[in-house]
C-alpha cells in the first residue's frame, strides 16, 4: 500500500517556493481566443514541436507583474486594486502580428526549463496602459516594470522558433484584470477587473 501512496505523491507536479502570483493582464474576447488556440495547435503540429499548449482560457497579455509570494497577503491585493481603479483610458485595439520563442528558457513549476512560444503584439495604447498602470502601482507602494514586450504565450517547449510574421489577430480591449495565479496548479482566480471608459 505504501508503494501506491508513493506513486501518487511523485506524480503530483512540484509547486514553486512562492506559488502565489499576482499580476495584471488583459484577456482576448472568446472568438479571438478560440482562433489563437486553434492557430497554436496547427503551428505546433506543423513544426513538430514538443511541449505543452496553454489552455484557451489562460491566453492573455500580461501588463504588470505585482509579485510572487509564499502567502498572498491582503495588503498586496488592496494596493493592486487601488492601482487598478486609478487607471482611466479609452478602449483600444491590439494586433498580434508575429510569432517567436523567447531566447531565455523558463523553469515551469520547478521542472525542466522551457522556452515560451509567443505571439508578439503592438499598439501605442497598449504601451500607454502598461505605463499608466505602472505609475499607479508605484503610487500605491508596489514595484512596477519599466520595460514592456507585449506578447501572448501559446506554448512552452524546448525548441527555439525564429521570429516570423503571421496573419494578424486583431481584438478590442475594453477591460483589464487583476489575477491571482496558483502556480503549479495552472489555475487563475479573478480578483477584480476594470472597464476602459476614458
Amino acid at each position: 500500500m505504501q508503494g501506491v501512496f508513493e506513486f501518487y505523491r511523485n506524480a503530483l507536479p512540484p509547486r514553486p517556493k512562492r506559488p502565489e502570483r499576482l499580476f495584471f493582464c488583459l484577456f482576448p474576447d472568446t472568438e479571438t481566443s478560440i482562433h489563437v488556440r486553434r492557430f497554436g495547435e496547427q503551428f505546433v503540429c506543423a513544426n513538430d514541436l514538443r511541449g505543452s499548449l496553454l489552455e484557451q482560457g489562460r491566453l492573455h497579455i500580461s501588463l504588470q507583474h505585482v509579485g510572487d509570494y509564499k502567502y498572498l497577503r491582503t495588503k498586496y491585493i488592496y494596493a493592486a486594486r487601488q492601482a487598478g481603479k486609478a487607471v482611466s483610458m479609452h478602449p483600444f485595439d491590439v494586433a498580434l502580428h508575429s510569432i517567436t520563442s523567447f531566447d531565455r528558457p523558463l523553469s515551469i513549476n520547478g521542472g525542466p526549463q522551457k522556452r515560451p512560444l509567443v505571439l508578439l503584439g503592438e499598439g501605442v495604447a497598449l504601451s500607454e496602459l502598461h505605463k499608466n498602470l505602472g505609475a499607479a502601482m508605484e503610487k500605491n507602494g508596489l514595484r512596477a516594470a519599466k520595460r514592456f514586450t507585449p506578447h501572448m504565450t501559446l506554448f512552452y517547449g524546448r525548441e527555439r522558433v525564429p521570429a516570423q510574421t503571421v496573419t494578424p489577430f486583431h481584438f478590442s480591449v475594453n477591460e483589464f484584470a487583476l489575477i491571482h495565479s496558483e502556480r503549479g496548479l495552472t489555475r487563475y482566480n479573478l480578483i477584480d477587473c476594470w472597464s476602459l471608459q476614458g
